[in-house]
């Protein structure tokens, strides 16, 4: 028998029943379905299955759910701020080491590039060297401590060595800061403001010498009796003397304070002594005091000093300019040919209690000589900060009371 003829007889012959996985015979089926659960079951390997067709979930029905998933991350939000907060404020983990002179700064470089544009240009780097000249240790110190802490503002100590880090670093924010501080009149008075100058000469910080120049003002007189100013270098004395903006009585007080300055050192200053008087403006001074100029002196230090001479011409220059000045009118042809155009003035200032302040006409007056000058520093060195408030400024032609009365009296006897 063939192998075909086998199978044929084996189909003949089903099984009236069927098991499937197991389980119990199923009920009985007819005979046309049983013919295509066995020709299901004889498929031939060369006969092929039909392809279904490919869907997706879209097309299914199944759309993307348009609502957001609401869930919580593993740590919260303040929990890694505080985390990064610590980070910086304690200085953990830093990546960059900054040298400023003799001292080391453990510091983030991403904190330093944030705050400043002179770090921006540095990176994979772990250490950077800051030129002493520019940025003081303590400088830097309190620049990263202001890029660190969000609440610092800042303090009066160090002010100008913070002033110099930032403006070297590019910190923005932290200059704009501090010139808020630094260039307002009502934070920061006359005397603060020579203090703040005195800082400012050994960092080698011009802007900020002149602008602290500037603000001096009516306390100027209140420094010219400090003991700073007497240990002045030379260049400094002459800047504070030359500035317009000092305010003084006259012209006499400048001369001074010039003068006070050589004599407490004059074996060692009196081959400067020319330079500083070149600071004062003798043509502004009344003629009747340049002529005392050229007599004989107590002194003898300061006979000395008016003996030199080129200090000498300037006084002789400055008694000529007064002289003519009085003889010639405002509108006189001839007083651009003369080069009599008077030099800046002073702030002028005065104090009724002050008797030098007083026209020579008035009998409160006093010559001021160099014993009259030292009462008027030993008198705003007692008054101190109630000096500055007993000071008004002179308007042009105008008088004291007293000194009104005297000069009509004088004019009535002529």
């Amino acid at each position: 028998m063939t192998e075909d003829e086998q199978t044929s007889d084996f189909l003949e012959e089903p099984s009236s029943s069927i098991k499937v996985d197991g389980e119990e015979e199923l009920s009985e089926f007819d005979d046309e379905t049983k013919k295509l659960l066995f020709s299901s079951r004889t498929k031939k390997e060369k006969d092929t299955w039909e392809k279904l067709p490919e869907v997706s979930l879209k097309n299914m029905g199944f759309m993307e759910s348009m609502e957001d998933i609401n869930f919580e991350f593993g740590c919260s939000k303040e929990f890694l701020i505080n985390g990064i907060t610590d980070l910086v404020v304690n200085k953990k983990c830093t990546d960059v080491e900054v040298h400023v002179g003799d001292e080391t700064f453990n510091c983030h470089l991403q904190v330093l590039q944030l705050s400043t544009k002179y770090f921006k240009k540095f990176k994979n780097v772990d250490s950077v060297t800051l030129s002493s000249d520019m940025v003081t240790p303590k400088g830097f110190e309190l620049a990263y401590e202001w890029m660190i802490h969000t609440e610092a503002k800042p303090q009066r100590n160090h002010i100008m060595e913070l002033y110099l880090t930032a403006n070297f670093l590019e910190m923005t924010d932290l200059l704009a800061q501090l010139w808020s501080r630094l260039d307002d009149p009502k934070l920061l008075n006359g005397f603060e403001a020579f203090r703040l100058y005195l800082e400012c000469l050994p960092l080698k910080a011009s802007v900020l010498q002149d602008l602290m120049l500037s603000r001096i003002h009516d306390y100027f007189l209140i420094a010219v009796a400090t003991e700073e100013y007497l240990e002045l270098e030379p260049k400094y004395v002459f800047k504070m003397l030359s500035h317009e903006n000092m305010c003084v009585n006259s012209e006499m007080e400048m001369f001074m304070s010039a003068v006070r300055w050589l004599l407490y050192d004059w074996q060692n200053r009196k081959e400067v002594a020319v330079t500083i008087m070149q600071a004062i403006r003798f043509n502004l001074m009344p003629s009747w005091y340049t002529t005392v100029l050229k007599t004989k002196q107590v002194d003898e230090k300061f006979q000395e000093l008016l003996d030199i001479s080129e200090i000498q011409s300037m006084i002789n220059l400055g008694l000529s300019f007064s002289i003519t000045q009085n003889m010639l009118g405002p509108t006189s042809p001839l007083r651009e040919p003369l080069q009599m155009q008077k030099p800046l003035e002073r702030q002028w200032v005065r104090n009724p209690s002050i008797p030098h302040h007083h026209r020579f006409e008035c009998p409160k007056w006093r010559y001021l000589n160099l014993d009259v000058f030292n009462e008027y520093i030993q008198h705003i060195i007692n008054a101190g900060h109630r000096y500055v408030p007993s000071l008004e400024y002179v308007k042009p032609e105008q008088l004291m009371s007293c000194c009104h009365e005297a000069l009509q009296k004088k004019s009535l006897n002529k």
